[in-house]
């Protein structure tokens, strides 16, 4: 009798030691399974839609697929944790545009003065560099941009000339609606020669494209961020150049009149081109042309979209995990829309259904997710969150950060950074892959001496230059990267799940971790703060 009741003593302890155990075990299964493909679709399709655009910043297009993420993470559960009581925080920008009003070229020449105008007829080639004045001098034509070298320019005088040449495309085929920048040599060699700047006559494929979209060139933009310091990145505010030197393109009719050419010759002289024929380098008498380019300036903003799910634990739910990834992506460019599916509406929807599983099953330490604005323009909106954050950055665990999910291989992904900082963090991240997702785990691009720069290219790094142990969560690049091409239809929805289920179980790991992540790997950098901006990364 005795013995029996032993038994059965035994046997309800023995059930309630695994009703306790099984407890957090099966809220973990149930967030597992509330991340799902199928849900992750129907908003890929909103955000990647060609209605926004390409989603860049700062847009209206982008701060509305921002709200739209900022209420579907409020009825997931999300609570707002920046100072205002909102999800959004604001980022400002100052937009530097080429001033339609005022910027002009003038054609001087016996018999008269002929005016052309921006966006219609010309645009400089990129507004990195260009500085703001008038700038003119006598137009030399050197050719083409495929075959003009020291031989073919020798003992022309380009000192104070503008230069003319048509451009060729590029043996591999440049875009039609992006053109592409005339040979370094070519712009060097100008220079070098004291010229005052280069004109570039844009290929047929342009012209072609322009005159059947009704389009001009677009109005390029330059911004900077007054509320950041991003050490040296591109982006950054640059100071004015001394104007010595200008680059520009212009279509074929503006060709023709810098030229003095009717259009059929300037058209059957490009066609000549075309066909590998060489036209002679020279002055063209008696024609100056004037480059008067002047900017407007205005300020904007775009905004990160920002929440918190509390940690379960009284004392270490003031200790957070981030969980990134950017909701913008590219301006059109020329009439086409880059829509961004992969790049990275992947990981702004991913981190929905993360929500989802968290809300479930929290770990003990908080988790801030972080849609962070600009990072297509320096990972602007990812430097604004450490710098302006809601929490100490000392008290940020560490870092997951998503970007590009969806496509390659379906059983690959990269690693990038999870080891540059926390021995025990790269561990864990791997330890939680086996366990969900089961991928195997490519480190290609760990390095930061690796040609390609990965290390450097996404949300991740602004929180390594705090000190803060972070990994990208990235699958490659493909053709489509950058391009129209980056759509909807090719998206790996599967993977994007198992993706975002790993994510789910990283989090909790670290999240559940006894202590923070140990920065053990850099002797120079053994706490977090912004005084590791100082680290030299690049050695």
């Amino acid at each position: 009798m005795h013995f029996r009741k032993d038994i059965v003593r035994a046997a309800i302890a023995v059930g309630f030691f695994w009703v306790i155990a099984a407890g957090p075990l099966a809220a973990q299964s149930r967030g597992l399974r509330a991340i799902r493909a199928a849900d992750m679709k129907v908003h890929m399709e909103f955000l990647a839609s060609p209605i926004f655009e390409g989603r860049p910043a700062p847009s209206t297009a982008v701060e509305i697929a921002s709200l739209y993420l900022a209420q579907q993470a409020k009825l997931r559960g999300l609570k707002p944790i920046l100072p205002d009581g909102s999800f959004f925080q604001p980022v400002p920008i100052e937009v530097t545009t080429v001033s339609q009003a005022k910027s002009r070229l003038r054609i001087l020449s016996e018999g008269g003065e002929q005016v052309l105008y921006f966006p219609q007829s010309f645009a400089p080639y990129s507004l990195r560099g260009t500085a703001e004045g008038a700038l003119s001098g006598r137009v030399v034509f050197v050719g083409t941009t495929r075959d003009a070298d020291e031989k073919t320019l020798e003992g022309l005088d380009l000192k104070g000339a503008m230069a003319v040449a048509i451009a060729l495309p590029v043996p591999e085929g440049p875009r039609p609606a992006a053109g592409s920048p005339p040979p370094f040599f070519l712009t060097r060699y100008l220079r070098e020669k004291g010229a005052a700047g280069l004109v570039t006559i844009i290929t047929n494929e342009r012209e072609r494209y322009f005159r059947d979209n009704g389009r001009g060139f677009d109005i390029a933009e330059r911004l900077a961020y007054p509320s950041i310091d991003q050490s040296g990145r591109s982006g950054s505010s640059m100071p004015a150049a001394a104007v010595s030197f200008v680059q520009l393109e212009v279509r074929h009719a503006a060709g023709a009149a810098i030229l003095g050419l009717a259009s059929a010759e300037m058209e059957a002289r490009i066609a000549a081109a075309m066909r590998g024929e060489r036209a002679a380098p020279g002055a063209v008498d008696g024609r100056i042309l004037e480059a008067s380019i002047y900017f407007d300036k205005r300020m904007a903003s775009a905004s990160n979209v920002v929440g918190v799910i509390e940690g379960s634990d009284p004392k270490l739910k003031s200790e957070y995990i981030t969980i990134t990834g950017h909701q913008d992506h590219l301006s059109m460019r020329e009439g086409r829309v880059y829509p961004g599916a992969d790049d990275n509406a992947s990981a702004a929807v991913a981190m929905l259904e993360i929500i989802e599983a968290l809300v479930i099953e929290r770990p003990k330490r908080s988790v801030i997710m972080v849609w962070g604005t600009a990072e297509e323009r320096g990972l602007v909106g990812a430097y604004h969150f450490v710098q302006h954050c809601p929490v100490p950055v000392e008290n940020i665990s560490a870092n997951i950060n998503l970007d590009m999910l969806a496509r390659n291989d379906p059983n690959m992904v990269y690693f990038v950074g999870s080891n540059c900082l926390s021995t025990e963090f790269d561990q864990i991240l791997r330890a939680a892959m086996k366990r969900s997702a089961g991928m195997r785990v490519d480190d290609a691009f760990q390095n930061p001496a690796h040609p390609d720069r990965f290390f450097f290219r996404s949300d991740q790094f602004p929180h390594i230059q705090y000190g803060i142990p972070g990994v990208w969560i990235f699958c490659g690049t493909t053709e489509d990267y950058h391009t129209p091409n980056d759509l909807l239809e090719r998206v790996d929805y599967a993977k994007m799940e198992k993706l975002a289920k790993f994510t789910y179980t990283a989090c909790l790991d670290v999240g559940n971790a006894p202590g923070m992540m140990k920065l053990d790997v850099r002797p120079d950098v053994t706490t977090r703060g912004a005084h590791n901006m100082a680290v030299n990364w690049r050695r």
